[in-house]
């Protein structure tokens, strides 16, 4: 199991977004996908800042799609700009890897980011380049669970 790291702040909880008021807000945060993933088999994770007033409680999102049973994609990530710890970005991550480990996923692959920050969360989290051999276009990343 991965560590959630330290220093998270109190009151940041990690949570499935399941209910279409809890994505409508997620999908503010996120940029728009290259990828044709919008699709109801994708899974929405999210931080949410139980402290917050209404309308600034999403601190982090993160969209999965499952790809068979084994593989998974990132299909969005991103943080929120009211919410500047930097252990968020890494918290998210490791959450959505223990939650998709235990439900039996080994590899999670992400396409290249558009966003410097996210490109730098992945590598921090331990994404690496993704292996021609194994189904991945260049700049894609990948992170064995």
């Amino acid at each position: 199991m991965t560590a959630t790291p330290g220093g998270s702040p109190a009151g940041i909880v990690f949570r499935r977004l399941d209910t279409d008021p809890d994505r409508r807000q997620a999908a503010r945060l996120l940029p728009p996908c290259r990828l044709d993933d919008h699709e109801p088999t994708c899974v929405w994770f999210g931080l949410c800042d139980l402290t917050a007033t209404e309308g600034t409680g999403l601190a982090g999102v993160a969209v999965v799609r499952s790809l068979g049973r084994t593989t998974a994609r990132v299909c969005g990530l991103a943080l929120s700009a009211a919410h500047r710890d930097p252990s968020l970005g890494p918290r998210l991550v490791c959450e959505v890897a223990d939650a998709l480990r235990a439900a039996g996923v080994e590899l999670l692959t992400a396409p290249p980011p558009r966003d410097r920050r996210v490109a730098a969360l992945l590598i921090r989290a331990g994404f690496v380049p993704g292996e021609r051999g194994q189904g991945c276009a260049p700049g894609w990343s990948q992170l064995p669970l």
